[in-house]
Formats: structure tokens, C-alpha cells, sequence
């Protein structure tokens, strides 16, 4: 994990978000601020892959070229082939 100089960071949060945060971080043994540090550092790695962990999935079915209608083929074809013909 990235370690340098910690700041303080004051945050407005919705108040039952909160309390879900205080009670997934107890029983993770964390703190809401770690919390916070791991999300803010992933959204930095998630950034450097452009993808969404779903979008990711569906990478390599087709070419990176493939149009929007290609894809909706495609799963037509996988799913429904005889609404093709």
C-alpha cells in the first residue's frame, strides 16, 4: 500500500451511509479513512485500465474495432439464433 504524508480529509457523507461504512470497516478490522484510501487509489489503477470489471469480462468477444450493432448480433446470434433466419 502506498504510504507518504497523511492529511486530513473532512467529508459530508448521507448519515446511514456512514453507519453501514462504520460496520463493514469494524468487521473488516479497517477505518472508514482506509477505506476511503483504498477506493481513491483503486479509481486511480481503474483509470490506467479504462474498463469496467464488466466491460473487462466481455473483453476479447469481439474485435476492438466491432460496432455497437456487431455486439448486438452477436448475442442474438449466441442466444437466439433462429430469430436470424
Amino acid at each position: 500500500m502506498y504510504t507518504a504524508e497523511k492529511r486530513k480529509l473532512t467529508l459530508r457523507l448521507d448519515a446511514e451511509l456512514i453507519e453501514k461504512a462504520k460496520i463493514y470497516a469494524a468487521q473488516n478490522n479497517t477505518s472508514i479513512s482506509q477505506l476511503v484510501e483504498l477506493f481513491l487509489h483503486d479509481l486511480d489503477t481503474q483509470q490506467a485500465k479504462s474498463h469496467t470489471p464488466f466491460v473487462q469480462k466481455l473483453s476479447g468477444i469481439l474485435p476492438p474495432h466491432a460496432a455497437e450493432d456487431e455486439y448486438h448480433y452477436y448475442l442474438m446470434e449466441k442466444y437466439a439464433p433462429e430469430t436470424l433466419d
